[in-house]
């Protein structure tokens, strides 16, 4: 093949994968590296610009992936996987090697997984950035996963939260001794939620703790403890400790497992609010998963408050979004749900002001149970949690996907992204309207 009929990085990216690259995200880092392969970088620059573009871009992680005969850099940007560039072997694995080595990663190429961890200034910005490097065929592939500090969301009401579900979390604020639990899967925005709820009670009279692993931001005002099995700092001994420590509330990270469970239920019985995450698909889901760390029926009913499940979807760009009708798929989706099919919906282009991904930044789709004494009487003799889902939907309650609705009709996210989020869950089939 000519020098003139050679394909471009991006026509052979698109022919192998499927996918176009989105070069012009990488600014800064094109510009350093642009025809100079060759380019030793013994400064470290292109990490910095890197890291400078992936933030700018508002990329969560970025990946380093080694093919035969090339590197590919892949941003997570809102939720979803960008395939930007590809570079040669000999950038790939210098770029590679200054991660690790600013990780305090051995820079040899890897033989297990290692992991590792270091703080990145920017724009009066600290990030802490975590490391994690793993041997694959072609060569070390690298996750970076850049934390930065939670929105600046102080108050719960903008999380995006309805009416009827912010009244019933300043009920639950106002009350005692009780468990108020974020539900979701890894990504969804719980942290955020919860930190949001930490900024207004803050504000109260009120003494508040924090038992994480790990804390991942620190919140002025509120006492944080790190767990540290190491030191014997655990949940069950931690909340013993912090019940000695006179707090109205408590948050507990996550509830992961059994001892965190039991610590949870703990501190709940003693008459502290408790607020905690948790892994599940819905609000009614969290009875499912806590019965599985073996809490009882009795101990789940007696101690549970609410309940806050939640998603995050992408946003449509306000500047290239387009009217629209549904399609086949999602007509589709919508009368399986035994939904009202919308005649118009918005669409995304891609634009500048979005990188051209016609997305820019994320939403949160909530559903907030607040359980009844049906509901209680529901646990006790033992029902599932489809029967409990079944008992929110004859009452009228709002689940995720009428949140999600109404955030479509008013031109925020597509019918796309709620499809693709899940939302269709066994048994989980709304009546119709």
């Amino acid at each position: 093949m000519s020098q003139d009929t050679r394909e471009s990085p991006q026509q052979h990216a698109q022919r192998r994968f499927g996918r176009r690259l989105r070069e012009h995200i990488l600014v800064e880092f094109r510009e350093l590296f642009a025809d100079h392969d060759d380019y030793e970088d013994d400064e470290g620059l292109g990490v910095h610009a890197l890291l400078r573009d992936a933030v700018k871009a508002r990329a969560s992680d970025i990946h380093i992936d080694p093919f035969p005969g090339h590197y590919q850099i892949r941003l997570r940007i809102d939720g979803v996987m960008i395939d930007v560039i590809e570079i040669s072997p000999e950038q790939g694995q210098r770029l590679a090697h200054q991660f690790k080595v600013l990780a305090n990663i051995d820079p040899l190429p890897s033989v297990n997984c290692d992991e590792g961890r270091f703080s990145y200034d920017m724009n009066e910005q600290s990030l802490d950035l975590r490391v994690t490097a793993v041997p694959c065929v072609s060569g070390d592939k690298l996750a970076i996963r850049v934390l930065s500090p939670p929105q600046a969301v102080k108050e719960v009401r903008q999380l995006g939260i309805h009416h009827k579900g912010v009244e019933s979390i300043r009920r639950w604020m106002d009350a005692n001794g009780s468990m108020f639990l974020v539900a979701g899967p890894t990504g969804s925005g719980k942290t955020t939620t919860l930190y949001a709820l930490l900024h207004e009670l803050k504000l109260n009279d009120s003494h508040v703790i924090t038992l994480e692993e790990p804390v991942e931001y620190e919140v002025p005002g509120i006492n944080q403890i790190q767990v540290n099995p190491t030191h014997d700092l655990t949940f069950a001994n931690g909340s013993e400790a912090m019940l000695r420590l006179d707090p109205d509330y408590v948050l507990i990270g996550e509830i992961r497992d059994v001892p965190s469970a039991r610590a949870a239920v703990n501190i709940a019985t003693s008459g502290r609010a408790l607020m905690a995450t948790l892994h599940s698909r819905d609000a009614v889901g969290t009875i499912t998963a806590l019965r599985n760390m073996g809490l009882d029926d009795y101990e789940i009913s007696s101690n549970l408050g609410l309940v806050a499940a939640q998603r995050l979807v992408r946003m449509l760009c306000p500047e290239c979004k387009v009217e629209d009708k549904p399609d086949d798929i999602e007509t589709k989706w919508l009368q399986e749900q035994g939904r009202e099919v919308p005649a118009k919906v918005w669409r995304s282009e891609g634009c500048p002001a979005c990188n051209d991904l016609g997305y820019k930044g994320r939403l949160g789709i909530f559903e907030i149970w607040q359980p009844t004494e049906q509901d209680f009487a529901m646990i006790l003799n033992h029902e599932d949690e489809h029967s409990l889902r079944h008992a929110l939907i004859e009452r009228g309650e709002m689940l995720m996907l009428d949140d999600g609705l109404i955030k479509v009709e008013e031109g925020l996210t597509t019918l796309r992204e709620l499809l693709q989020t899940g939302m269709s869950l066994p048994g989980y089939r709304p009546q119709k309207s």
